[in-house]
């Protein structure tokens, strides 16, 4: 063999060695421990700390992921501290003036991550004193939404040591947590002594309670308790090593204390008052202008159409006609003359109630601008819609169907209002194979302008109805009409559904029982009685069920009322489902204390209702 084919060979061989390197275990396994501290300065737990930074070294490189939403000091500062991660270091810088003889503790919650693969430090936390002890009692409890259950996070919870109401309005918590995805809290490092208990949803970032924000609070004052984990971790640093304490502290995480104990149940819930203003004015139509407010007025706005903005601006005639939606808290003009329909920019002044900071109402005047935008076509598109303008017809709907529920009511609408109803023109048989038979029925309006039309008349299971609308018998305000219409129906049978029959054992007299669908909605609501509530004509499906107790009798779930001091209405959940069939009868014999309060929720409710929110 001559060098030549030597050289070849070599070649080969390198080639074949680049071209295995990727074969066999690529990498080892993902890293899935957390950094580990292994330094601080000052001591975790350091006493008499008067300095503005920390610096804790970790045993790998980190980074910061979330602080915002993770980061927490108690008690609370005006500024918070500035935190950065440098390389294996995390670095805090206090902003403001601490206090004397206080515990301080930093939470960075999950955010301090490894570098490479984001696995977070969870509930990390940190805590000095800048006094002679640290104190060591805590708390713990969960917050719950109180209409539907549900564990909410990201609530703030406080104490305060003045047992004032005003406090929770006027001073920042002595000590704060927030709750994680469990709605559960922890607050530690509490001085022995007797507090009040608060939540709220603080959009303010103020902690303390804003007007308008959903809140909970402890009927009862409260005491922390012996801090049995951190003094178990602290009780002989000069035998253990630090690095070694604050491992076994970030195993026994948040959920563990809670399951081993826990103190309190916090109810949040929002008050009835809502925050009321003008959102904004829409003119999505030509002839067709809504304005929206955030929530119900109690009195209807006052209108006019003026010239411009300008102050002092004169009054313009517009024919139009008022619809208010069922809660009035959105206001649609229609616009009856061409003349106005034809201006692209309208102004109306609104004379309309709002709130002030203090949730006071007050009468307020604005003038808004209604712009319409016409989309740009080519002449061919304009020419073709102007066609389509001519030929125009009412688009009628009804709920007519082969599974008509024996329950409901049959309509008819339209999506205009209407100016005149030809009720002779409305007929409505029963068909038998091929022959039809009239059958007596009355129109009612469903409001003063109507667009929805019910047509009441006595419709007999499993039959089959016919109702016909002869043309020209509805125009609407613009003059236009419809061509006939059929609308065909079945009646279901009563062996399509099933009833249940649900019985409280202990009976409760101010007792509502709920039946709910898989998405945690609220399908029928019966008062309950002794002989049991009776629910008929359940389509066959998975349902659940929910009470609560109607303590003002007005029913419906009422909430909680800071300025009367009283919770909202509590709630209880059945803990398991009920799988209904078709033509059978179930009854549930409920003891709604059997199962704790918080626990008897079904799951598969709790994420269903969250995805949805």
């Amino acid at each position: 063999m001559n060098l030549k084919h030597y050289s070849l060979l070599i070649l080969v061989l390198i080639l074949a060695s680049c071209a295995n390197r990727g074969i066999g275990p690529q990498g080892g396994p993902r890293d899935s421990v957390p950094p580990v501290p292994v330094k601080y300065e000052p001591e975790m737990g350091a006493l008499a700390f008067q300095g503005k930074r920390i610096e804790i070294t970790f045993d790998e490189y980190i980074q910061l992921d979330n602080l915002t939403d993770n980061l927490l000091m108690s008690p609370p500062q005006k500024t918070p501290p500035d935190v950065k991660a440098r390389g294996k270091k995390l670095i805090v810088q206090l902003q403001d003036t601490l206090r004397d003889s206080t515990t301080y503790t930093i939470d960075f919650g999950d955010a301090v991550c490894d570098f490479r693969e984001k696995v977070p430090l969870r509930n990390y936390s940190f805590y000095f004193s800048t006094g002679t002890t640290i104190d060591t009692l805590f708390y713990t409890g969960h917050v719950y939404d109180a209409m539907n259950l549900n564990p909410l996070k990201g609530i703030y919870v406080g104490i305060h040591e003045n047992k004032e109401d005003s406090a929770f309005l006027t001073k920042q918590f002595a000590r704060v947590a927030k709750t994680d995805s469990a709605g559960y809290f922890r607050i530690g490092n509490m001085k022995e002594g007797s507090y009040r208990l608060y939540a709220v949803d603080d959009v303010s970032h103020d902690y303390r309670l804003t007007i308008g924000e959903a809140l909970a609070w402890a009927d009862e004052e409260i005491e922390g308790r012996v801090e049995r984990i951190q003094d178990a971790a602290l009780q002989d640093s000069t035998v253990q090593d630090s690095t070694v304490q604050d491992a076994a502290l970030q195993d026994t995480t948040l959920q563990d204390v809670a399951l081993q104990e826990e103190d309190g149940k916090l109810f949040l819930f929002r008050e009835e008052q809502q925050r009321l203003y003008l959102q904004r004015t829409l003119r999505k139509e030509q002839h067709r202008i809504q304005i929206l407010f955030s929530s119900t007025p109690d009195s209807l706005p006052e209108l006019r159409f003026v010239t411009d903005s300008v102050r002092d601006s004169m009054d313009v005639h517009v024919n139009y006609i008022t619809k208010y939606s069922p809660k009035r808290d959105t206001v649609t003009i229609w616009l009856a003359d061409s003349m106005s329909i034809a201006q692209d920019s309208l102004f109306i002044e609104a004379r309309f109630r709002r709130t002030d900071s203090l949730y006071h109402l007050e009468w307020f005047t604005d003038t808004l601008r209604a712009i319409w935008r016409a989309p740009k076509l080519s002449a061919k598109a304009k020419q073709a819609q102007e066609r389509q303008n001519r030929n125009k017809r009412l688009d009628l709907k009804s709920n007519a169907g082969v599974k008509f529920e024996m329950y409901d009511t049959l309509y008819l609408e339209c999506f205009t209002p209407l100016a005149i109803i030809e009720r002779d023109s409305f007929h409505l048989y029963e068909r038998i194979d091929s022959i039809t038979k009239p059958v007596p029925f009355t129109i009612a309006d469903h409001d003063t302008l109507p667009m929805r039309l019910y047509i009441l008349a006595k419709l007999e299971p499993e039959k089959k109805y016919e109702l016909v609308v002869d043309s020209g018998a509805l125009h609407d305000i613009y003059g236009i009409t419809h061509v006939k219409g059929t609308y065909k129906l079945q009646v279901k049978s009563p062996s399509d559904y099933s009833t249940l029959l649900v019985k409280l054992n202990p009976f409760v007299p101010k007792a509502r029982i709920q039946v709910l669908n898989k998405k945690d909605q609220v399908v029928r609501e019966l008062p309950a009685v002794p002989e049991g509530a009776y629910f008929e004509y359940l389509t066959p499906d998975t349902y659940y069920m929910r009470l609560y107790i109607d303590e003002n009798e007005d029913g419906k779930w009422t909430t909680g009322s800071w300025t009367e001091k009283r919770q909202p209405e509590p709630v209880y959940y059945f803990p398991e489902s009920i799988q209904t069939k078709s033509n059978w009868d179930f009854e549930e014999e409920w003891n709604y204390q059997a199962v704790e309060q918080t626990k008897a929720k079904p799951a598969v409710l709790i994420k269903a209702s969250s995805a949805k929110k």
